[in-house]
């Protein structure tokens, strides 16, 4: 982590609706949409900055000042919504987005709570010393003694969304079960999963339009002919026109991976 660039790393902010969009600016931003006060976190703010550079701004957009009625909030905000996977609803779900200007990257799910962040932030220093008096290496160190935190996690996910292209969403946090669960659920639910495969992947098909029987080299082809002739970037500064492709985006995005995951499992040989 770059110490420097997150020890000076600018206050997060507190945005109102008529704030957002100036607060957007050009560089990289990440805005937490909250409806109970949760803070920020100053252990995340570090991260992110030390990771994402001293450019990055953070800030925190409370949804219960949303406004239904508000037309301009709902045309700029549509997009998260769809991206978070809750189309039609407003406000945007709780959670954090990650923007360069007004284009989004990336939706992650509103993290539990860890406890009070003074308690979080001394746990983790002093895990981190004992390590680097016991090593005396300060990168094992770092990693020890953030080592489980879901901060880490978070961090890790909005790397991969700010060097790609496409706007990426992270599993909410029911979906994030350690693999010994998830062992324990497969029992019994063999053929439920095939039926929901099945259905998953007829509805990718449709989407990319490709058939069952089409190679994978082809229905790469298909997605990224789709993503050049659909991606928001294409679009201009149209809102409504920018949230409906961004829509778009995301399923075509979302089939392709429907499709990867049915490869690698082996149900397309």
């Amino acid at each position: 982590m770059d110490t420097v660039a997150a020890v000076m790393a600018p206050h997060v902010v507190d945005l109102g609706s008529g704030d957002l969009v100036r607060f957007l600016g050009s560089g990289l931003r990440v805005v937490q949409v909250h409806s109970d006060g949760r803070p920020f976190g100053w252990l995340l703010k570090g991260l992110l900055h030390g990771s994402l550079g001293s450019a990055l701004r953070c800030a925190r957009l409370d949804a219960t000042a949303l406004h239904p009625q508000d037309e301009a909030a709902q045309d700029l905000l549509r997009p998260w919504i769809h991206l978070a996977g809750e189309g039609g609803r407003f406000p945007p779900p709780n959670g954090y987005y990650l923007l360069r200007g007004r284009g989004l990257l990336g939706f992650h799910p509103e993290l539990e709570p860890t406890g009070r962040d003074l308690m979080l932030l001394a746990s983790v220093g002093a895990k981190g010393a004992a390590a680097w008096l016991k090593a005396r290496d300060a990168t094992q160190a770092g990693r020890t003694a953030l080592d489980g935190l879901p901060e880490v996690d978070l961090l890790r996910f909005f790397q991969r969304a700010a060097c790609g292209t496409t706007p990426l969403r992270a599993p909410a946090a029911g979906d994030r079960r350690r693999q010994g669960d998830r062992r324990q659920q497969q029992r019994g639910a063999g053929r439920r999963e095939s039926e929901q495969m099945r259905s998953e992947l007829e509805e990718a098909f449709a989407v990319l339009g490709v058939g069952p029987q089409t190679p994978l080299r082809d229905i790469k082809r298909a997605r990224s002919r789709l993503m050049r002739q659909r991606h928001p970037d294409r679009v201009g500064d149209d809102p409504k026109l920018i949230a409906e492709a961004t829509r778009r985006a995301v399923k075509i995005n979302a089939a392709w991976a429907t499709i990867r995951k049915a490869d690698t499992a082996g149900w397309l040989q």
